[in-house]
């Protein structure tokens, strides 16, 4: 079973050379979309806010990863990753156990990094799913933010791929149109103990509340001989 790796990465050149070479050092290859802008046709002339705009363009560039890797390569699984994320050095060898897991918990998205600077309990907030010695597939409440590293099968993708047009964002009400409700809350969803990617915890925002939190999960969860 093969996998593609996807960095979502709005023109920013320092990001995409550094996540880049992340990728190669772990045996594998990046691949990269066009960025989305506010001005993309399905955007442009929306009848929203620029905030919401802004929101919009990265949610279609996580569309358009989709899109790429249903559309023009053969792989049976990808991941979707942003550019800001620090990956397991184990990550090549990682990818048959998490297919593996995956498959067998009948998964929709599996998230491979996530927003939660404690420990993840084995309670009612995060139910077990699967277990093994190495690994668990935990599933996750309507809070949880992260979708900065996450899994899905050619099936899945496709279902995103053919749901989440501006169509559908402008139709729906019930929850913002950002990666965070829609791709990661959408089907079956689980999430991987332990991570085996971390956003580097510098988010772009002046948002002191934001950058303590994203800080925090960095700190908590970082160890130098496990991630690069």
């Amino acid at each position: 079973m093969s996998c593609g790796i996807y960095i979502v990465n709005y023109k920013d050149d320092e990001r995409r050379r550094r996540m880049s070479q992340r990728v190669k050092s772990v045996g594998l290859d990046a691949h990269f979309v066009a960025p989305v802008s506010i001005e993309d046709p399905r955007i442009k002339d929306q009848p929203i806010t620029t905030f919401e705009k802004r929101n919009w363009s990265i949610f279609f560039q996580h569309v358009d990863c989709m899109r790429e890797f249903v559309e023009n390569t053969t792989y049976d699984y990808c991941i979707v990753c942003e550019d800001d994320v620090v990956l397991s050095r184990n990550l090549k060898e990682e990818i048959p156990e998490i297919i593996s897991l995956y498959d067998q918990t009948q998964l929709d998205i599996l998230l491979l990094s996530y927003l939660w600077p404690y420990e993840v309990a084995e309670d009612n907030y995060f139910p077990v799913l699967q277990r093994t010695d190495k690994w668990k597939i935990q599933g996750y409440p309507g809070d949880l933010w992260g979708a900065h590293m996450y899994f899905m099968s050619r099936a899945h993708a496709t279902v995103l791929v053919e749901r989440y047009t501006a169509e559908y964002a402008l139709a729906q009400k019930e929850t913002p149109f950002c990666t965070d409700w829609q791709f990661t809350k959408f089907g079956r969803r689980g999430l991987i103990v332990p991570m085996v990617g971390l956003e580097e915890g510098e988010v772009k925002t002046d948002h002191q509340g934001q950058i303590d939190f994203h800080r925090s999960v960095f700190q908590f969860h970082y160890r130098e001989n496990k991630f690069i």
